[in-house]
């Protein structure tokens, strides 16, 4: 008959076999429990807890463009003879950029002077309005901006009295007016060779004529415009755009949802496709005054302008670029990735390892806070140095009732988020 009182007697008499059996049975329970207990995965990734700073933030993409350009038209009619740069060359203040033959004055000139003050009256009208429509959001723009484009207002005002009194004495020279300024009465007529030059050093971003193309005459359309397509008259009077490089600018778009997160003088980093291992400092500088409508995507945008503020050789106009603007910034808080977060429209929770659970581990509710391109801010439920796993949100394991004690909020949850 076995006695264990015995069987201890013996063990004690023969130390290697009693470490022998002391070893058999250290891995017999730890197989047993391996078979038996409960089944944890051992790929499942975890995350730390850990306090770091949390941004919240705003990727915009826009194109780069120069702050100001000029459209260089020519003073009077004629057919351009040659084109002395291309699309793309750096020129100097005062370089050659085109030569033309002007035409001998007449119906030609009496056409453009009419064409520039319809022009003039309709850049008067539109500029106008924006302003009365700035007036409305002045607080969000800025009281400069509107200054600004109220001064816009009355150099045109200037420009459309100037304009109006050279159409009148065209009108006088062909005997259309009976009266003509005085101060016009000399007018000089030039119908030679002229050679238009550079007013400013730049890049010649665009070349809208060819030799042997009719120009119409007129002063030039003006600066500030970042692209052509903004900039008022017709091809007929612009021969090419020549972009100021001293000071560049992202134009990008902003949705109306977004908008109360974008402030006049906000910081931003600048990326580049072309280079993005470089950033750039920067602020936005103007927010549009009026939304525009993107008919085929259903949604209204602001179009925002952010300075760029070092000056890089490297940059080009229509270059592509992201904007990265921070609007919200938590420092040293709780926080743990996204991957590790199921967030539910009441309630957010995470998923611990629980050896007790059969299937190794159990969900528990946490508060959340703000939300990264990455991490979420916890604000309650978790301690500094807890482990959590990462969730498998393609796995139905998600939706599952989580425990006796949250399967009821859990339920509400997914109800609520359609589930």
């Amino acid at each position: 008959m076995f006695s264990p009182v015995a069987f201890l007697h013996k063990l004690r008499r023969h130390p290697a076999i009693t470490a022998v059996v002391l070893i058999a049975l250290i891995a017999g329970g730890y197989f047993g429990y391996k078979s038996f207990g409960p089944k944890v995965d051992s790929t499942i990734k975890t995350a730390v807890v850990t306090k770091k700073n949390i941004v919240q933030s705003l990727q915009l993409s826009g194109k780069v463009v120069p702050e100001k350009t000029m459209v260089i038209t020519a003073q009077q009619s004629g057919r351009i003879v040659a084109l002395d740069v291309k699309e793309g060359a750096k020129v100097g203040a005062g370089d050659l950029l085109f030569t033309m033959q002007l035409e001998a004055s007449g119906q030609t000139d009496l056409m453009q002077m009419r064409s520039e003050v319809r022009t003039l009256e309709q850049s008067l009208n539109s500029a106008s309005r924006l302003v009365k429509n700035k007036n409305l959001v002045k607080d969000l723009i800025g009281i400069d901006q509107v200054a600004k484009e109220e001064s816009d207002v009355e150099k045109l005002k200037i420009e459309l009295v100037s304009a109006r009194e050279r159409l009148a004495v065209v009108e006088a020279n062909l005997g259309l007016n009976a009266k003509m300024p005085k101060a016009q009465s000399g007018k000089e007529k030039n119908s030679g060779i002229v050679f238009v030059r550079a007013p400013t050093a730049g890049i010649v971003t665009l070349v809208d004529k060819r030799p042997g193309d009719f120009v119409m005459g007129g002063a030039g359309l003006g600066t500030g415009a970042s692209n052509p397509s903004e900039i008022g008259g017709s091809n007929e009077r612009m021969v090419m755009v020549v972009a100021d490089m001293d000071k560049l600018q992202v134009r990008t778009k902003v949705m109306e949802t977004d908008l109360r997160f974008v402030k006049k003088g906000q910081p931003v980093k600048i990326r580049l496709d072309a280079y993005p291992d470089v950033s750039y400092e920067g602020k936005v500088e103007q927010i549009g005054g009026q939304g525009r409508a993107e008919q085929k995507a259903g949604y209204t945008y602001f179009d925002t302008y952010v300075a760029i503020d070092q000056r890089d050789s490297r940059l080009l106009p229509e270059m592509n670029a992201t904007v990265d603007l921070i609007f919200a910034q938590q420092d040293n808080t709780l926080t743990l990735p996204l991957s590790s977060v199921l967030m539910l429209p009441t309630k957010s929770y995470v998923r611990i390892a629980d050896a007790k659970d059969s299937k190794g581990y159990k969900f528990i509710p946490i508060q959340t806070g703000s939300v990264s391109a990455t991490d979420v801010q916890i604000l309650s439920g978790l301690k500094e140095g807890d482990i959590v796993q990462e969730i498998d949100f393609s796995s139905p394991q998600i939706f599952d009732p989580m425990n006796e004690k949250n399967g009821a909020a859990a339920s509400a949850d997914q109800k609520a988020a359609g589930r």
